[in-house]
């Protein structure tokens, strides 16, 4: 199951209470408020917190005397284990380090050790001196594919649909469509407002507890 644009809109349509028509057929149907409400809500959502289905691997290959590289579309990954700071960027079995004063580096090359982030280009120090692969965990900030699953950053077309497996779908649709209408009715004064308050409260409580892992180590904070 893959929950589109159009399925979602029309599912928040026809929610009780809602002023919208639940017979959209696309998005020209689609009416301007709704659809604000709707990415809105997955927006924020999304961005809650580092839910695991957001969690995206990618690879870089360096090249000889290049230092700067593309990232991907997300925030790489950082994890505290005891007290000590690994980021989600691997040459090999080894962890780079972040270079927190990169201005001051000499100018070396050689394998990967350290990195730096600088209008959104990664540098790898030393400069890589031959052909490395890294290995990139990081999660996406885009929320959306389009219809050939190319990530997006919002819905826009009604065959747009939501960027999370299949497993999540249902517990995370069930807290979209509650803070869309809240987003929706906009009114908090409105009594149907508390309604779906109280909604999205549970709905957003079972998503979170269903994404839990079995255990928690707490020296580990991601």
């Amino acid at each position: 199951m893959t929950i589109t644009f159009l399925e979602l809109y029309n599912e928040c349509a026809g929610q009780p209470w809602s002023m919208f028509d639940n017979d959209a057929e696309s998005e020209e149907d689609f009416e301007s408020s709704m659809k604000i409400s709707i990415n809105k809500a997955v927006s924020f959502l999304w961005d809650y917190q580092p839910w695991s289905f957001r969690i995206n691997t990618s690879k870089i290959t360096t090249r000889a005397n290049k230092a700067g590289y593309t990232l991907p579309e997300g925030i790489i990954l950082k994890k505290v284990i005891n007290g000590e700071n690994y980021y989600g960027i691997r040459y090999g079995k080894t962890y780079l380090t972040y270079a927190k004063d990169y201005e001051l580096l000499d100018e070396k090359t050689g394998e990967p050790e350290q990195f730096y982030i600088e209008n959104d280009v990664l540098y790898i120090y030393p400069t890589p001196d031959d052909v490395y692969t890294l290995n990139l965990k990081y999660l996406s900030q885009n929320y959306a594919l389009d219809e050939d699953d190319n990530e997006i950053y919002e819905l826009k077309e009604d065959t747009d649909k939501l960027n999370i497996p299949e497993k999540y779908e249902s517990k995370f649709k069930n807290c979209v469509i509650s803070l869309a209408m809240i987003y929706a009715i906009a009114d908090d004064s409105d009594e149907n407002h508390s309604g779906y308050v109280r909604q999205y409260e549970d709905a957003l409580a079972v998503l979170i507890n269903y994404c839990k892992n079995g255990t928690v180590d707490r020296n580990i904070v991601w």
